[in-house]
């Protein structure tokens, strides 16, 4: 996928932070398309929890939710990376530095 096309804007901070934006309207799909994927599985446990009636399966039920939720969100990291333009911020910080200097001198 050309760096056009892609819906996604990666920016890598310091210390191997990063943050993931939307680049277009298609991102913008994309991403909320993502987050409505969630909606089962939020729907399925709040079912779940008003019929229960024992702790021992509530906390079963809200481990389920977590870790489902927990793959749901790397799946997604995963995913709009894979469709993102990479921009690291310190590497640019670093260009600019160096072009500083150069004038400097």
């Amino acid at each position: 996928m050309r760096d056009k096309e892609k819906p996604f804007i990666l920016t890598r901070g310091p210390l191997g932070s990063f943050n993931i934006t939307p680049r277009n309207a298609q991102g913008w799909r994309l991403m909320l398309a993502w987050i409505a994927l969630s909606l089962p599985i939020m729907g399925a446990f709040a079912l779940f929890s008003e019929s229960q009636h024992s702790d021992r399966m509530f906390a079963a039920g809200l481990v389920g939710f977590l870790v489902a939720m927990g793959v749901w969100t790397i799946g997604g990291i995963m995913w709009m990376k894979a469709r993102a333009e990479v921009v690291d911020i310190e590497k640019l910080l670093r260009e600019k530095r160096e072009m500083e200097r150069k004038r400097r001198r």
